[in-house]
């Protein structure tokens, strides 16, 4: 089974952070407070607390508390009663403690003071959390953020209840998955720490800080941050649980020695201090024998490992009951042990228990039982997580057809439940790495809905399948588009522009973090940009808050019935591609007929593709193509079996996946004669998804080309000599000729410049870069395309495209190197510079997979354009431009797929321009229309005269 929860958050060591709070307001007290007595009183309760004594803890804050009352000091009781309320938390008694925190702001109602009011609305929102009341704790932490924007003196005031806040929301986006922005709140509550000394509290952060950046797949800085925790750290209770972590980090390293000295040793933490203070272990010692159960298992020490997970199961039971996401997570483990062990009864069973200890509605105990989720849940994660465990565990059992269908209405609701989850996370990387982890869950759901359809021939579980599919592809940018348009229709135009300006300073912090600089510097800048961070996301949410929530929720995935009505025409196909890790599934939709095509696709078939792959992108000079056979062999693999359902079709809409995003299907060979490309049977344009195919049908220009942006910045050699300009981006000649063919505002070297592309690209409804740009595979922020190098700022990085709104443009063409390309994330597809566009709404990209080559490149976009004047759809443009290209003199020289198989579309296919013969047509029709109203009214006035 694929399991993908990785390092969770010590959430309960957030009390620690509380006391640690209380003790720097003692310590303000101590140079302002008129009554020594309270404070010491105050102090010797803190001590007692932390020792272990509540009992007589309690007792001195109840002596202090009845002193304030003496002097009716009222803002000091009401403070009182705020900071011992981690006393009564502490003995597990949490609605003393939050009646404790509610009566102080009863009181404050009296006696207003900020300071205090901000404590008791930090510790409310962490008492709620602990009991799963997420809509109070949400509650109390807008209250909060909002005073703190209110009175930013509130930092200096108490700073140890701020940076108690911010580790909160951090440990609340944790909770909820979205490890980015529980990064960004961890950082400025690790800031506030530094800035103020808050001994106490910079472990705490340091500690949960590196959790993010385990979730985050950065294992090894995660070990970095927890040993600097450790290191500095002196309290047993702390010490075991960043040992209990370190742990952890190097068992997901697959590094069993290491973790096994780090065990040992939070073993012994335990051995000599639980005892003594057991109240204060009780949650450790769950997390320790959950460990201790995970190394047995990763160490095949199986009996070890059950015992190890049984343990954990009773003392969560007892400590917290029948319900609690811990506590399903002991089972959960439990349960994936005994399922790679074969013991999948068991497995089922421990899944069920699972599913139960987070679901608050009917247990569930049947095979066909689902959890009624309208019921509540504590947390639909690790809910989801433990529907996904049954769901292959169902799967695997040797008379599995009794198990299909229960298991795949048992990945139909996990994946509801992703869903929901994906909408609730605020930025889009987030959003990014829980899309990876879904893809692979739909596969698993498409495998048990391909047998069920095989077996029953029911139209229903393809159609599901299909919707399935669509609500995992590309979510991210369908989450974005949805999200801009939404915005359009309920923000209003000045909101949007502060929220621009916001994003562009976001962005030119990031930028300066990636030049070379001190530490100093660097250190400074990431405190700028984790508040820019936070500050964006804040503005955000105030304007996702002005569209109604039913808007906000909605999402409809696209179905068959939809791409075929909406999509489709005669003589248009679409062909949505599934690649898993030995099969390749393929939906074929017609307006007449949907078929549904599993084929095997191992190793073998992936080396041909590799190979073709490889024989494309390398620049062959004038070598002769040898990737003829890898062609033809990728034909038979991809696109012959699809061929019986394709009569009359002469266009393609194809949706791929993982690396057959490398692939352009026109250089896939029908026959063995070497020319035969599928592209002189097809047209082709591609699209992350089928929502994303076709976003608006444009509306034709009967005119000129009026709103055409056409960009050269290399076409020169001089301009070699300009110091700012990289080496490697050399002189595109040919590219002065491409933007004349293209028509519109044309710039040409010195002249296109960034500052003329970003002063122009809002009011151009074609944008043509015949220019340089690089694709970084590895950090896709350093991805840019090239302007003249006017100055130092001459490259559009990532970042900043992703700022810009393209809702107006109907095509971008980038006629540039390998725009096309970029990192490939997996359910979400390449994050090109292309993507960008299509990001910022532009509904039509001609892109390139590979180097441009710079006359080939010219002639095809020269080409193109002539045929888009015809009033021929994009992606018949492109493909007669092409074939042009074949019956040209360029190709006797060029005769590779390398010079004319990169310039791909992905988006929409509308018609540009109306050709002359449709405007004939429509003036004719419109002479004809207005000569019948003439000879109408003079036949009614003549038949008046002569009556």
């Amino acid at each position: 089974m694929f399991c993908f929860c990785k390092g969770k958050i010590v959430s309960w060591i957030g009390v620690w952070l509380l006391i640690f709070a209380s003790l720097d307001i003692s310590a303000q007290h101590k140079s302002v407070s008129a009554e020594p007595a309270i404070r010491d009183l105050q102090t010797q309760g803190e001590v007692a607390y932390q020792s272990g004594k509540h009992a007589q803890a309690m007792l001195y804050f109840k002596k202090a508390i009845t002193l304030c009352l003496r002097y009716n000091n009222l803002p000091r009781y009401a403070d009182l009663l705020i900071e011992s309320s981690t006393i009564p938390y502490g003995q597990g008694n949490l609605p003393q403690a939050i009646r404790q925190c509610e009566k102080a702001l009863q009181v404050l109602k009296k006696a207003p003071v900020d300071s205090i009011r901000f404590k008791a609305y930090s510790n409310l929102s962490f008492y709620h959390s602990q009991v799963f009341q997420m809509e109070q704790m949400q509650q109390y932490l807008e209250r909060a953020e909002q005073m703190l924007e209110d009175n930013p003196r509130l930092t200096t005031l108490t700073p140890g209840y701020v940076a108690a806040y911010y580790n909160q929301k951090g440990v609340y986006y944790n909770d909820t998955g979205d490890f980015v922005q529980a990064t960004t709140n961890l950082e400025k509550a690790l800031a506030v720490a530094k800035e103020y000394h808050l001994s106490g509290h910079l472990s705490a952060v340091t500690n949960n800080l590196s959790t993010q950046y385990e979730n985050l797949g950065n294992t090894h800085k995660a070990i970095t941050l927890v040993k600097q925790a450790l290191s500095f750290e002196r309290t047993p209770y702390q010490q075991i649980v960043y040992t209990l972590n370190l742990g952890r980090y190097y068992l997901s390293l697959n590094k069993p020695k290491e973790a096994f000295q780090y065990l040992k040793q939070a073993q012994q933490i335990d051995d000599t201090y639980g005892r003594e203070n057991p109240d204060y272990f009780k949650e450790s010692k769950i997390t320790l024998y959950q460990n201790w159960g995970s190394y047995y298992a990763a160490t095949q020490q199986v009996t070890r490992a059950v015992q190890s997970y049984d343990k954990a199961i009773m003392l969560a039971h007892a400590h917290w009951g029948d319900k609690h996401p811990s506590l399903s997570i002991a089972y959960r483990d439990k349960a994936q042990l005994l399922e790679n062990q074969g013991d999948l009864n068991g497995a089922l069973a421990n899944y069920r228990h699972a599913i139960n200890a987070v679901s608050l509605g009917s247990p569930v105990t049947e095979l066909h039982d689902l959890p009624a989720i309208q019921e509540g849940v504590l947390s639909e994660r690790e809910l989801m997580y433990a529907l996904l465990g049954q769901a292959s565990v169902m799967g695997k059992f040797s008379n599995r057809d009794s198990f299909l269908q229960p298991a795949f209405e048992t990945y139909k609701l996990a994946l509801h439940l992703a869903e929901r989850i994906r909408l609730n996370y605020d930025v889009s990387d987030a959003k990014l790495l829980f899309g990876q982890q879904i893809s692979v869950v739909n596969e698993q759901a498409l495998r048990i809905a391909y047998a069920l359809y095989q077996k029953t021939q029911q139209y229903h579980y393809l159609k599901t399948a299909f919707t399935l599919t669509e609500s995992t592809r590309a979510s991210t940018l369908s989450d974005a588009r949805r999200e801009q348009t939404l915005k359009k229709a309920w923000v209003p135009q000045e909101l949007l522009t502060k929220e621009d300006g916001l994003k562009k300073e976001l962005t030119s912090t990031k930028l300066h973090l990636q030049q070379p600089r001190s530490r100093k510097q660097h250190d400074s800048l990431k405190l700028i940009l984790v508040e820019q961070e936070l500050a964006l996301d804040k503005f955000r949410q105030q304007l996702l808050q002005r569209i109604p929530s039913r808007h906000r929720q909605s999402v409809e995935s696209m179905s068959v019935d939809t791409v075929r009505e909406k999509l489709l025409d005669n003589h248009t196909a679409l062909l949505s591609y599934v690649l898993t890790e030995q099969d390749l599934f393929v939906f074929v939709i017609t307006q007449f007929r949907v078929k549904w095509i599993r084929m095997p696709f191992g190793k073998s078939q992936k080396a041909t593709l590799a190979a073709l792959q490889q024989s494309l992108y390398d620049n062959p000079g004038l070598s002769p193509y040898k990737g003829h056979s890898a062609a033809q062999a990728g034909y038979r693999q991809l696109f012959l079996p699809l061929k019986p359902y394709l009569q009359d079709i002469k266009r393609l809409i194809i949706i791929r996946d993982k690396e057959l995003n490398y692939l352009p299907f026109e250089t896939l060979e029908t026959t063995a004669s070497g020319r035969d490309f599928l592209l002189r049977s097809y047209s082709i344009r591609y699209a992350y998804g089928a929502s994303l195919t076709q976003v608006h049908a444009s509306t034709p220009w009967t005119g000129g080309p009026n709103g055409i942006l056409a960009m050269a910045p290399f076409s020169e050699t001089s301009s070699q000599k300009n110091s700012f300009r990289d080496t490697s981006l050399l002189p595109l000649p040919a590219s002065r000729e491409e933007i004349r063919s293209v028509g519109g505002l044309q710039y040409a070297n010195r002249q296109a410049t960034k500052q003329e592309f970003l002063d122009h690209y809002a009011s151009s409804q074609i944008i043509h870069l015949a220019t340089h740009a690089r694709t970084d595979d590895r950090e896709a922020e350093r991805s840019f395309i090239a302007f003249y190098p006017d100055s130092a700022d001459y490259k559009l990085y990532t970042d900043e495209l992703y700022n810009l709104s393209f809702n107006h443009t109907q095509m971008v063409v980038l006629s540039a190197c390998e725009t096309g390309r970029g990192r490939l994330h997996r359910g979400e597809g390449l994050m090109s510079l292309a993507r960008g566009f299509l990001y910022g709404g532009c509904p039509s990209v001609v892109t390139t997979l590979w180097n441009a080559h710079d006359q080939t490149a010219a002639y095809l976009s020269e080409r193109m354009y002539f045929h888009l004047r015809k009033g021929v759809p994009i992606d018949q443009a492109l493909q007669l431009a092409k074939l042009d290209f074949f019956s040209s003199d360029m190709a006797a020289l060029y005769d590779h797929p390398y010079y004319w198989a990169n310039l791909v579309l992905i988006g929409d296919a509308s018609v540009l321009y109306e050709s002359k013969w449709a405007t004939i047509n429509r003036i004719s029709a419109g002479f004809f229309l207005l000569s019948s109203i003439f000879l109408g009214l003079f036949l009614a006035r003549y038949w008046q005269r002569h009556r």
